[in-house]
């Protein structure tokens, strides 16, 4: 018998059946599953049977807007949640690719160290143990004979357990990458679907919104309707400051703060023109009352909007809490960060953000991206600054351009 085939009986006799890993079972349809990923969908469902429960009665444009905008809002939040998710993917199975290949380089090292034993073996020939104890000329040489063959049948029942464990690891990360590279493909079908369904809400966004401005009543209630946005979002303002959690959450902001070090940190009342900009782009409607020439209405700005292209990264000008993370008509997607001090920041008509509730943001942190959620004129920010519940000139705040 030659040595290749001593080695393939010793793999069918030493071993045993390698078990794979029970994989839990995944649904059928094209949902890649995960916690986060299944609370958007609920939310996306709920939102769309609360439409279709109001389908029956009579809309407005400025209604049926709104409610695409919301909806279209929420599964772009869904499908940056999944790009997100597919490149953590991409990252885990080219890992496990890697280690799939040392594992198999190990169990090559090994299937050859084995063959070298068994082939030294056969070239030599084996006496039986008791033949070897027998041979010995004196008892103390029978005595080092008989610790030499215990040292060399552990070494092979050492052998033999590397080259098991080698083979079950292996295995064992072929499993789990086969489980990554289908939940990919679950994620890849689900993007496209998405993606097809956005471009139709899309294009009847646009639709609805070209109606909308050419109605001069209709496009009247939507000024009224960012004012109102304007009262709600103060509202939330005032709560945050009442909130019985609030000092817990300036508590956990101070503990950051010595957790990161912070050299020079000084208080936000300190920082009046020393800001960095949320966003790079241009001003296209400053802080306080404006007058609209074509509808002879005034309105009050209680903050500043920054047109950007849809995409553009924002970033919060300083650290802190994020204590709200929701939509709000009129406004889209918003997002609120507690500054300590009575200060709060607010970023609006965002898109794929970043951030959650309750999470630490330093300085310069990317917290969203530029978009149009709630924006009747195109991508753009709309930020304000609250000090101790009044409302500031971002302007005044923010270093000279």
């Amino acid at each position: 018998m030659d040595s290749n085939a001593k080695l393939i009986l010793f793999l069918l006799l030493a071993v045993p059946p390698v078990l794979t890993p029970q994989i839990e079972d995944i649904d059928e349809d094209i949902q890649f599953h995960s916690r986060e990923l299944d609370l958007i969908r609920n939310e996306i469902r709920d939102f769309q049977r609360r439409i279709r429960e109001t389908s029956a009665r009579e809309k407005s444009t400025l209604d049926k807007l709104e409610e695409i905008d919301e909806e279209i809002s929420l599964v772009r939040n869904l499908l940056y949640r999944l790009k997100k998710e597919e490149k953590s993917k991409r990252e885990t199975v080219v890992q496990m690719e890697s280690e799939i290949e040392e594992k198999q380089r190990q169990y090559g090292d090994l299937k050859k160290r084995y063959a070298r034993r068994v082939t030294n073996v056969y070239k030599k020939g084996r006496l039986s143990d008791i033949e070897i104890l027998l041979d010995s000329d004196s008892w103390r040489q029978a005595i080092y004979r008989s610790k030499y063959l215990k040292i060399i049948s552990d070494y092979d029942k050492t052998l033999g357990r590397e080259i098991r464990e080698t083979l079950q690891d292996i295995s064992g990360k072929r499993a789990s990458l086969n489980r990554e590279l289908t939940d990919m493909e679950k994620i890849d079908r689900e993007k496209s679907v998405r993606k097809k369904w956005l471009e139709n809400r899309r294009r009847m966004r646009n639709r609805e919104l070209a109606q909308l401005k050419r109605n001069r009543q209709e496009f009247s209630n939507a000024i009224n309707e960012r004012q109102k946005a304007a009262r709600e979002l103060e509202s939330i303002i005032t709560e945050l400051e009442r909130d019985k959690e609030k000092e817990a959450r300036l508590a956990e902001l101070e503990r950051m703060r010595r957790e990161e070090q912070l050299v020079g940190r000084v208080d936000f009342s300190l920082l009046k023109g020393k800001l960095p900009w949320p966003v790079k782009g241009k001003i296209v409607s400053h802080f306080g009352s404006h007058r609209n020439p074509t509808l002879k209405t005034v309105t009050e700005n209680t903050g500043i909007d920054i047109k950007g292209p849809a995409g553009r990264q924002v970033r919060a000008v300083y650290d802190g809490i994020v204590t709200t993370v929701t939509y709000i008509r009129g406004y889209g997607n918003t997002v609120i960060i507690d500054h300590g001090d009575g200060f709060y920041t607010v970023y609006t008509h965002v898109t794929d953000v970043e951030v959650g509730e309750n999470d630490y943001i330093k300085a310069r942190d990317v917290i969203a991206h530029v978009g149009d959620s709630g924006s009747f004129d195109g991508a753009k920010l709309h930020f304000e600054i609250w000090g101790n519940r009044k409302k500031l000139d971002p302007e005044q705040w923010l270093r000279k351009s």
